[in-house]
């Protein structure tokens, strides 16, 4: 199937390097499997998260970031993905960001993380999970990545979240319109289609801790994930690669009650946001692209402004023949270059 490894699992226990403790957050640092290589594996543990009080705070990513780099892209998954969706498996060549950002020479880095309770991040209790909860992890990650408490200080950040990870920034810009210096925004529009956010929903009420080949054995049972068979809903099957959901299914994760209860509080929350914005769509997303039309960059941005009413630039993105897991279409490519030439105006400014 052309998979590759993920982000260094086996090389973890054997390549720790340091642990540096700072005032607001515990960082260490894991070296890459090549000494070659410009990435390598990072994990943060956020301090006083709220509620969070089974497990330390501690997220896992993979930080890719050349000498001269200046600008980072946080890269923030969406509801049962972890940070595979921004550097999937399968023909990366394709389907990965972490490499179309790295192989464009404009100089962007990126950190694509593991949300807490994702991945080879902590699983707290599931009733302890909020969309606020990621919303206060992510805010001490930033400061982490400005500050170089990572290895290396940028001058930018952008945000880049994919559904309920692009909700997470929106929360984030409620509670603070300068944390960020400009968001990406993908799989999320202003009004989701009730019959389809309900088969959204239906997907999502499988027992993570039921099946599943045993990989989330032990997890209480407040945490959910897909029902098995079903990560097609998140594809438009026409175009999509079958192999790619196949690999989808294969490395599902589990979400939180909680985390799906919260998903309403941040939309109300971008008002005052006066950096940047580029949101992305998907013609065919079943959940946000029947309610209001997808079929162009114009119709997306007349039902949008709304959301952004302050930001210093508005662009959108309407990626065709393309469902709700833009990444992992085959013309996933027109959003990455977006993304890289939009973030280099955002570098020349």
């Amino acid at each position: 199937m052309g998979t590759r490894l993920r982000y260094g699992r086996l090389f973890i226990s054997a390549l720790l390097v340091s642990v540096v403790t700072v005032t607001s957050a515990v960082v260490v640092l894991l070296t890459p499997a090549s000494a070659e290589s410009d990435c390598r594996t990072v994990e943060f543990t956020a301090q006083n998260v709220p509620l969070v009080v089974s497990t330390p705070a501690r997220i896992q990513g993979t930080l890719c970031a050349g000498p001269n780099d200046q600008v980072i892209h946080l890269l923030v998954p969406g509801a049962t993905y972890n940070r595979s969706y921004w550097d999937f498996p399968y023909q990366p060549e394709k389907y990965s960001y972490v490499d179309a950002m790295r192989s464009s020479g404009v100089g962007i880095a990126t950190l694509a993380i593991d949300r807490l309770s994702t991945g080879e991040s902590a699983r707290p209790v599931s009733a302890e999970m909020s969309l606020l909860t990621h919303v206060d992890v992510i805010r001490q990650l930033i400061s982490a990545l400005r500050d170089g408490n990572l290895g290396k200080s940028f001058d930018k950040v952008i945000l880049v979240g994919h559904s309920f990870g692009t909700l997470i920034s929106y929360g984030l810009i409620g509670a603070d319109p300068n944390a960020i210096d400009g968001l990406i925004s993908t799989g999320v529009s202003r009004g989701p289609d009730p019959l389809g956010l309900i088969r959204i929903l239906i997907t999502f009420s499988h027992p993570a801790a039921a099946g599943e080949g045993g990989r989330f054995t032990g997890l209480d049972p407040g945490y959910l994930t897909t029902i098995p068979g079903r990560r097609a809903d998140f594809y438009y099957t026409p175009a999509a690669d079958p192999n790619v959901i196949a690999v989808d299914e294969a490395t599902k994760e589990p979400q939180s009650l909680t985390d799906l209860g919260t998903v309403a509080l941040p939309l109300l929350n971008t008002l005052n946001f006066r950096g940047p914005v580029l949101n992305v769509m998907g013609d065919r997303d079943l959940v946000f692209c029947q309610l209001i039309p997808c079929s162009s960059p114009l119709s997306l941005w007349n039902a949008e402004p709304a959301l952004f009413p302050q930001a210093s630039s508005y662009d959108s993105l309407v990626v065709p023949e393309t469902g709700h897991d833009i990444n992992l279409h085959p013309k996933a490519h027109l959003f990455f270059d977006r993304a890289i030439s939009w973030t280099k105006k955002i570098m020349d400014d």
